[in-house]
Parts: structure tokens; C-alpha cells; sequence
């Protein structure tokens, strides 16, 4: 049996990056279907053309703004009216701010991140996590995964607000997991270090090289790499953990 098989699951931040390897990642493992959410059409549907054919009954497109609760709303209602129950959940989406010091991040800025990085989480837990609860499991055997950062257990220079968001992502893990663990809901954060992603490439070179100088495996991580974690903890093999920060980071946080 497949690790995922018989599981429905929502995806953030499915276009493109970790949010769409952990999307494949999931259909690979025998998810029965995965809803892909993201802020654009265009990008979802580009991202769907690289899915196989096969795969493509077992995807549900939904474009929203996850910072929106009718976006939350939204897409967890439009899961359980295709597929009638929610088993994960991975709040992925995320957006990162030009390296600058914190005197120089505008309030509109700051806010623009938590809504996404912070509120969008609050909002796709409390819909995934009530959608769990009123599917046929009542909550059991069901995961939540938070994508957090190695910049969520450490704070960097010029990384203020995203640190910060980072960090508040895990608080919200681990109250839902101490509160809705006893329904057998299972929810964990996954912290990677550098990986190669759209949103790194608009780093330069001299940017990246010390990230990468700081990893044991002096090198970036792979989408793939941090799927594989997320499959983990969405199956069977994970059920055990939960309230857990899983570092997926090529040993960068032995120097912290």
C-alpha cells in the first residue's frame, strides 16, 4: 500500500517551488486527490500542464489569496464538496521581503508578509483542521504541516519580518497540536534551510554563497528533499509525531 493512499489533501503555495513538489510528492504516494492553492490562475494552471495525465483527475485547481478567509474558506469547502473529507493540510504559501535592515522595512511591508506568512496559516488551519473534524475520521489519523524556515528557530540580519513570521508559524503549530492532538490530529512544522526555489533564484550569488557556507552538506536543498519529509509526516510513518520543528536544513542548525 502506498504511503498516502485513501488520503485527501490541500496544498498552499502549490504553483511552483516546495508547494508543488510536496503536491507531486503526495499524488506519487497515492494520495486519492490533492487541491493545489495558490494567488494566480495562470501559475497553477502552468504547473498543472506539468503534472501527468493520470494525475490530473486527482488535482483540484483554486485561486485565491490565502491572507483572504474566504480563500480558506473557500478552498477546504471546495475540497470536501469533491471528495467529501480533508486528511492534510500543508499551509506552504509564503513571500519574502528584499534582504534589508529593520529600519528600513516599511510597516506595509511588514504586514504584507505576516498576512501571508502569519495569517494565512491561521486561516488555512483553522478551515483545514474544522474540515478534518467534520470529515468521516473526525480528525483521526489527520495531518497538519506548517512550512516554517531555519530562519524560524534563528532570527538573520536582514531577514526581520520574515524571521518573525517564521517564528510565529511554529506557535501556532504547537498550540493546535496540544489542542486538537487528542482528536488524533497530528501537527508539525518543517524548517528548511536554503533550497532551490523561485524565490531563492532572486538572490545573487553573493547572497547565497554564506547560507549555503553555514550547511554541513555545503549545498542548497532540493524541493524533492523537503516533499519527502512532508510525505512522511502525513502518513503512517509519522504517526507519532507531532508539535515537532523538523530542520531540513544540511546540518545548517549544528552551528546555532
Amino acid at each position: 500500500m502506498s504511503a498516502l493512499s485513501g488520503k485527501i489533501c490541500i496544498v498552499t503555495g502549490a504553483a511552483s517551488g516546495i508547494g508543488f513538489a510536496i503536491t507531486r510528492a503526495f499524488l506519487e504516494a497515492g494520495a486519492i486527490g490533492v487541491t493545489m492553492v495558490d494567488l494566480h490562475q495562470h501559475g497553477l494552471d502552468e504547473a498543472y500542464a506539468d503534472l501527468s495525465a493520470t494525475e490530473h483527475a486527482r488535482v483540484l485547481l483554486y485561486a485565491g489569496d490565502v491572507a483572504s478567509e474566504a480563500t480558506s474558506r473557500g478552498y477546504a469547502a471546495a475540497t470536501i464538496k469533491k471528495w467529501g473529507q480533508v486528511d492534510v493540510s500543508v499551509q506552504c504559501a509564503g513571500i519574502v521581503l528584499p534582504r534589508q535592515p529593520l529600519l528600513e522595512v516599511g510597516v506595509d511591508e511588514f504586514d504584507k508578509v505576516m498576512g501571508v506568512n502569519v495569517r494565512g496559516v491561521f486561516l488555512g488551519m483553522k478551515e483545514s483542521i474544522a474540515a478534518m473534524v467534520a470529515s468521516p475520521s473526525g480528525g483521526k489519523g489527520c495531518s497538519v504541516i506548517v512550512i516554517s524556515s531555519q530562519l524560524g528557530l534563528e532570527g538573520a540580519p536582514g531577514y526581520s519580518a520574515y524571521s518573525a513570521s517564521k517564528f510565529a508559524v511554529r506557535g501556532l503549530m504547537s498550540a493546535a497540536a496540544q489542542e486538537y492532538g487528542p482528536l488524533g490530529i497530528r501537527v508539525n512544522a518543517i524548517c528548511p534551510g536554503p533550497i532551490q526555489t523561485p524565490l531563492m533564484a532572486d538572490y545573487s550569488e553573493e547572497e547565497v554563497v554564506p547560507h549555503v557556507a553555514k550547511t554541513s552538506l555545503r549545498r542548497i536543498g532540493r524541493p524533492e528533499e523537503i516533499a519527502a519529509t512532508a510525505v512522511f509526516l502525513a502518513s503512517e510513518g509519522g504517526a507519532y509525531v507531532s508539535g515537532a520543528s523538523l530542520k531540513v536544513d544540511g546540518g545548517w542548525s549544528q552551528w546555532c
